[in-house]
């Protein structure tokens, strides 16, 4: 795994310098391992290890992931709610909170759009969860084409 350049290597290096902040076992549960990667292939962000749905079943599985399989520091793992202003904002965030198991301290400010009547098939919003760590996205991207899946 390599980092663009030497100095996005130092600069890393700069920001973690207590070493990495997750430690990848993905023999600890191979299935789990293949389920993330692709949540993240397929929904998720790839300009960082995001991923928003209003699936809980979706959302648990990926953070089943980045907490098991990646180790990911706690503390990285964030959420942004994403709703319509005929909910209340409150009790999204704590549908959410109890979904994801993420502190309400841990969300970012909410994405609220006007409601324009239709159907809800997400009555409390999605939630995006946000996960930022340059080093494990690039051994996401290792590790798909590994699977022989590309994301280009």
């Amino acid at each position: 795994m390599q980092f663009v350049s030497a100095q996005s290597e130092r600069v890393y290096n700069a920001l973690h310098p207590n070493g990495d902040p997750f430690n990848y076992k993905p023999s600890k549960n191979r299935e789990l391992e293949i389920m993330g990667l692709l949540l993240w292939a397929t929904e998720g962000d790839k300009t960082q290890l995001s991923l928003a749905n209003g699936n809980a079943s979706i959302i648990q599985k990926y953070l089943e992931f980045l907490r098991n399989v990646c180790r990911l520091k706690e503390s990285l793992i964030r959420a942004v709610i994403h709703c319509h202003d005929s909910t209340s904002y409150s009790e999204c965030l704590k549908y959410w909170s109890q979904v994801t198991h993420i502190p309400p301290s841990r969300f970012k400010k909410p994405f609220i759009k006007p409601d324009k009547g239709g159907n809800r098939n997400y009555p409390y919003g999605i939630v995006r969860v946000v996960a930022c760590n340059q080093k494990l996205q690039l051994l996401f991207k290792e590790r798909l084409t590994n699977l022989g899946l590309s994301l280009h």
